[in-house]
């Protein structure tokens, strides 16, 4: 008669901890998990970047995620999981923070469409910079047309609004990769490569360390944003 106390008590109990194993469980790529709502721009040996796209209503799972910077491409408000704690969390289009590496999930509790970027740092050590430094940056030298808009000790973010027939002057840039908020055309000259290149939005690209100058060449304004990563 023992037998069939203990037996519905040990499936009561395994059916417990199964349950608690299924709520726990965490998606280790969100890309490949959900393609509805993310999909890469750009990806090298040093960083990861995703674009997220999230109507009204639409969730993330609890997923992994890295070292990371996110820019918001729209103004939205999300419930915020991290460390078992939620939060609600509203951003406006052009605002940017950092995130530690801490799993976490997200919903779309507001009105519009939530989109961002998220730029994640990979484990890869950075190229070395040489003698080029951040404080000759656009951001510092070119203020007409550059503004840094965040900056902490991993990186910095700088926005560039060039209107057409405008110039940058010379400056520097260590890694960093780029992300067009419009399309546009420049004329790219280095101390590496000189080139023309047409842009369109949206798109991303990884440059090295260079001294560099800018100029808009096309019909419509250049706007992009610059990471630019310090370690």
């Amino acid at each position: 008669m023992r037998y069939f106390y203990v037996f519905p008590l040990f499936l009561a109990a395994a059916l417990f901890f199964s349950g608690c194993t299924q709520q726990q469980k965490v998606v280790e790529d969100i890309v490949a998990a959900h393609p509805e709502h993310a999909k890469v721009v750009f990806e090298n040996a040093y960083v990861n970047a995703v674009e997220f796209t999230l109507s009204p209503g639409d969730k993330l799972p609890l997923h992994k995620g890295g070292a990371r910077v996110v820019y918001s491409l729209s103004d939205y408000k999300l419930k915020w999981t991290e460390a078992d704690e939620e939060s609600e969390k509203e951003w406006a289009k052009g605002d940017a923070h950092w995130h530690a590496g801490i799993d976490h999930a997200a919903e779309n509790i507001g009105d519009t469409e939530a989109q961002y970027i998220v730029v994640t740092r990979t484990d890869s050590m950075l190229p070395d910079i040489g003698d080029y430094d951040i404080s000759q940056d656009a951001s510092q030298l070119d203020p007409e047309h550059a503004k840094n808009i965040f900056e902490n000790e991993h990186v910095r973010i700088v926005e560039v609004m060039l209107p057409p027939g405008e110039s940058q002057p010379l400056h520097q840039g260590i890694n960093r990769l780029i992300y067009s908020l419009s399309s546009y055309n420049i004329k790219y000259v280095s101390d590496q490569i000189d080139k023309e290149t047409q842009t369109e939005q949206g798109e991303a690209h990884w440059h090295a360390a260079d001294q560099h100058a800018v100029q808009n060449i096309g019909e419509t304004d250049a706007h992009y944003i610059i990471f630019e990563f310090k370690k």
